[in-house]
């Protein structure tokens, strides 16, 4: 085997590894790939967030105090504003229902419609209406609307224009429209930094928007009476054209109406019809008096009976007949005189009735010619009303078409009018409800928002930089991590010790045996214990990936609880490059390990210096020599771990870092065991890796590592209360 410098490694036939055989050794993987060891095993969960959160709790509290410091300042900085409230009511429909152009919206959803008024008011025009009303173009010192908008167009030629748009765009920008909930209410609201003027000017906005509705109501109903007048000139005309042609076309063949639209040609047929109907009825009734009167005179009709002349010469006959009734003697001459003038009242009578007779013939023939002449007649009006027939049907086209369009104009009559009705009452569907008052308190800065605001964007971008720092930080955090990255196991954490110089902590073990360092150092020992089936590793080889790891803290703390337990220790310094055991211990390092690896006569036990702890011996590591990889891969050392093998219970071994180094392959190579030495939160795990695979190249037996200083914010699940248990057992006095 060779070094990294190409120097031949010295194979160890029988070192400390001879006093157990390979099955004794609890396996772990030697051909282990970082790659695979790395991979992502899913994403974020929320325990790995929390932990972020905690291992960066000042960057992100720092970042927060800072966000929230320039909110504070920016706020006591910024101009206040103050907002002005006015509310206005909006009717879905206008007050007069007969004007359906004033309604022409009411097609539309109450959404749009109430949505449509809230970009009504803010357009452009409106507001160039108020800029011009209030003249605050002409003072934009009062408003500071239009101050810092002419630097931006100094020079220009359209700076006039552009500063009136961005007059407007920012008259608009400090408006805000909203509807109120259920009702048919909106809320104008303006911001500036001028009360007075922030209510002047909420004001101008409610009563532009209603006079600016009305004159659009008025516009409206202008345009619509002029459209409502042309279409009756169209009608008109057309009416007049269909009316001449139904005149003309009655002309032509004879067809005259009444004023209920009949023609003469169908009254006359009905004037007929009825005629015959009372000529059949006359020629009836002399009939039956003729045949009446012919068969019984004295039951002839009453005009006949009552008739003034037979009725008085009935009456003289009658009278004269009693008289003659009345004679005792009828053969007298005065009764026979009597009888006569009876007799002739008789005649006279009887004449009388014939020429009644006579007269209900007369009138029985006349009615009877009379019915005939009526019948011919209507004869003959009923062929012609077949003939008018065929007329009618154009004639009754053209008189619907008459009527068609007269009901158009009639119409169109109606809404001229109810338009001019509209127009003069001037009706309007928005008034304004509240009107603005100057407001007392401001609306903005707020320092409460700012603030909340701060800290959440604070907390936010330290999160941010905690997660982003978390990202490109790869270094071994927690044993979690570290177990995931080597596939080894983690024998001991050892908990961060603040407020310790280098030789109080490096003999924390021996002087505070019931410090957490102490705590956890015996841990080590009792997984080591476990760590190889015939008990704990002989010869243990403490290394790190990088210096200033703690791997000499390590070492040293190891040895001494050894030691403590009543084995036999020996610690050997073999970091020949940087040594620092003698220092901790306060040792003479005149001669040590280099004087024993460097020449033959120099034995062991030259170099092997007890110490202050008790069972402890130390060989430290002497001169510092020119090249310690040619020392340390030569037969001696190997000789001096398996002769100390025979001697001591552990062997534990401080050496150099693994990285850039060659001295720690050769001790890995001839100890038993080897343990690397982690520091939480500053090893990298590329260096770690590396290092361990430079470990591996060179046979060593990586049984675990130990995770040092480790933070309780680092590692959540390192109990360091564990550690301290003991010191918070009660003192036995003693007797």
């Amino acid at each position: 085997m060779t070094s990294n410098n190409g120097q031949q490694l010295p194979m160890n036939p029988r070192s400390s590894r001879s006093n157990a055989s390979d099955s004794d050794l609890i396996p772990y993987p030697r051909d282990f790939y970082p790659e695979e060891l790395l991979e992502d095993s899913g994403g974020l969960d929320l325990k790995e967030f929390i932990n972020v959160l905690k291992n960066h709790k000042k960057l992100i509290l720092s970042i927060a105090f800072v966000t929230m410091l320039i909110a504070l300042l920016l706020t006591l900085l910024m101009q206040p504003v103050y907002r002005a409230y006015s509310t206005i009511k909006v009717e879905r429909y206008a007050a007069n229902p007969n004007v359906q152009i004033l309604n022409a919206e009411a097609s539309r959803s109450d959404r749009d419609f109430f949505e449509t008024q809230i970009q009504l008011i803010q357009t452009k025009t409106l507001a160039s209406r108020v800029i011009s009303e209030l003249g605050l173009d002409k003072k934009p010192e009062s408003t500071g609307l239009v101050s810092s908008i002419k630097n931006l167009f100094s020079g220009d030629k359209a700076a006039d224009a552009k500063d009136t748009t961005a007059m407007e765009e920012i008259f608009l920008k400090n408006l805000t429209v909203t509807p109120v909930s259920n009702s048919q209410l909106l809320s104008i609201s303006y911001d500036s930094s001028n009360p007075q003027l922030a209510a002047d000017i909420n004001n101008a906005i409610a009563k532009t928007f209603v006079r600016q509705n009305l004159e659009r109501r008025f516009e409206t109903a202008s345009s619509y009476k002029t459209y409502v007048a042309n279409n009756i000139e169209v009608t008109k005309k057309s009416l007049e054209e269909a009316e001449q042609r139904l005149n003309d076309y009655a002309r032509e063949n004879d067809i005259v109406q009444n004023v209920d639209g009949e023609s003469t040609s169908s009254l006359t047929l009905k004037k007929q019809i009825d005629e015959l109907v009372n000529a059949e009825k006359e020629r009836i009734d002399a009939e039956a008096a003729y045949e009446l009167y012919k068969s019984n005179p004295d039951s002839a009709p009453s005009f006949a009976i009552n008739d003034p002349y037979i009725l008085s010469l009935k009456k003289a006959a009658a009278r004269l007949e009693t008289q003659y009734q009345g004679l005792t003697r009828k053969k007298t001459r005065s009764a026979n005189r009597l009888r006569k003038q009876i007799d002739d009242l008789k005649e006279q009578i009887a004449s009388e009735n014939k020429s009644i007779q006579s007269s209900f013939e007369s009138r029985y023939m006349e009615a009877q010619q009379k019915e005939k002449m009526v019948r011919n007649q209507l004869d003959k009006l009923k062929a012609g009303a077949l003939n008018l027939q065929s007329k009618s049907t154009k004639y009754n086209r053209l008189l619907r078409e008459v009527e068609i369009n007269q009901l158009a104009y009639n119409k169109q009559l109606e809404q001229l009018m109810a338009v001019n009705v509209a127009s003069n009452v001037g009706t309007n569907n928005i008034s304004i409800i509240d009107s603005a008052s100057v407001p007392t308190k401001k609306f903005k800065p707020s320092l409460k928002t700012n603030l909340g605001f701060g800290l959440l964007l604070g907390l936010l971008l330290g999160m941010g930089f905690a997660f982003l720092r978390e990202f490109v930080d790869d270094s071994v955090k927690n044993s979690e991590l570290l177990e995931q990255a080597t596939g080894l196991p983690v024998l001991s954490q050892l908990p961060e010790t603040k407020n310790l110089g280098p030789k109080k902590l490096a003999l924390q073990t021996a002087l505070e045996p019931r410090s957490a360092l102490a705590e956890a150092i015996r841990s080590l020992r009792t997984s080591l214990r476990f760590s190889t089936r015939h008990g704990a590793p002989q010869s243990t080889f403490i290394t790190s990936s990088s210096a200033g790891e703690g791997k000499s803290t390590v070492a040293l703390n190891l040895a001494t609880a050894y030691a403590q337990a009543g084995s036999s220790v020996l610690l050997i310094d073999a970091d020949l490059r940087n040594p620092s055991i003698h220092q901790l211990l306060e040792l003479n390092n005149v001669e040590g390990l280099t004087n024993y690896l460097a020449t033959t006569e120099t034995k062991s036990g030259d170099v092997t210096q007890a110490c202050m702890i008790k069972n402890l011996n130390v060989i430290t590591s002497g001169p510092i020599p020119p090249d310690p990889v040619e020392l340390l891969s030569g037969s001696k050392m190997a000789e001096l771990i398996e002769n100390a093998s025979d001697i001591y219970d552990h062997i534990i071994i401080d050496g150099p870092p693994v990285l850039g180094l060659a001295d720690s392959q050769v001790l890995g190579n001839l100890a038993e065991a080897t343990i690397v030495t982690v520091e939480a939160s500053k090893t990298r795990k590329t260096a770690l890796l590396d290092s361990m695979k430079r470990l591996d190249r060179a046979n060593a037996n990586m049984i675990g590592t130990v995770l040092n200083r480790n933070s309780r914010s680092a590692n959540p699940d390192y109990n360091q209360e564990y550690y301290s248990y003991t010191r918070q057992a009660p003192q036995t006095k003693k007797a």
